[in-house]
């Protein structure tokens, strides 16, 4: 019998064996993620992205009808480990304080038929705004509106990011973080 419980005792040392796999899929594990950075993935919206360790987010979701799809909200509260005080008056760019909010909404909708993103805003959105073009993750097309929202067209989805900057500068940390968009097939 105390052959037994050593046995058993030694197979539970740190360092005895491979580590075990998790077996939920961790939220992000695909995603390239920088140091300091967390990831998110929203399987049924059908993409996902990194962002700072720093924040703290409250998600919401509400379906769309016209066009059909998905709205995600983010509450998002800049928290760091080790908040230190700030000036009540700090300057303009300066970095952001325990606290400091902002709002981002991303709509996810079904992509139909369209084969392109001018077709699909002329279709679902009525309008043929002109769209700057840019790179956004391993979107097929993707650009950005004159009022700063973000559009891609996916294989499956046409992703729209809209940022609400409080406090908390979010074109700032969104913007440089949108290769680490995934899209998914």
């Amino acid at each position: 019998m105390a052959a037994l419980a050593l046995s058993a005792l030694a197979g539970c040392q740190p360092g005895s064996g491979p580590r075990p796999v998790p077996s939920v899929p961790q939220i992000g594990a695909d995603l390239n993620c920088g140091s300091g950075d967390h990831g998110y993935e929203d399987a049924q919206a059908g993409w996902g992205f990194c962002y700072p360790a720093t924040w703290r987010y409250t998600e919401r979701a509400q379906s769309s009808v016209d066009p059909t799809g998905l709205d995600l909200t983010f509450d998002i509260t800049y928290a760091p480990p080790t908040p230190e005080p700030c000036a009540s008056s700090r300057p303009p760019g300066s970095s952001p304080c325990p606290g400091d909010f902002a709002f981002m909404i991303v709509s996810t909708y079904e992509r139909g038929t369209s084969s392109d993103l001018a077709g699909w805003l002329s279709t679902n959105l009525k309008t043929t705004a002109p769209l700057q073009p840019i790179q956004w993750g391993n979107a097929q097309e993707a650009g950005r509106f004159q009022d700063g929202r973000r559009i891609a067209l996916t294989p499956h989805h046409v992703v729209i990011m809209e940022l609400h900057s409080g406090l908390l500068d979010l074109e700032d940390e969104m913007g440089s973080r949108l290769a680490t968009w995934k899209f998914s097939f």
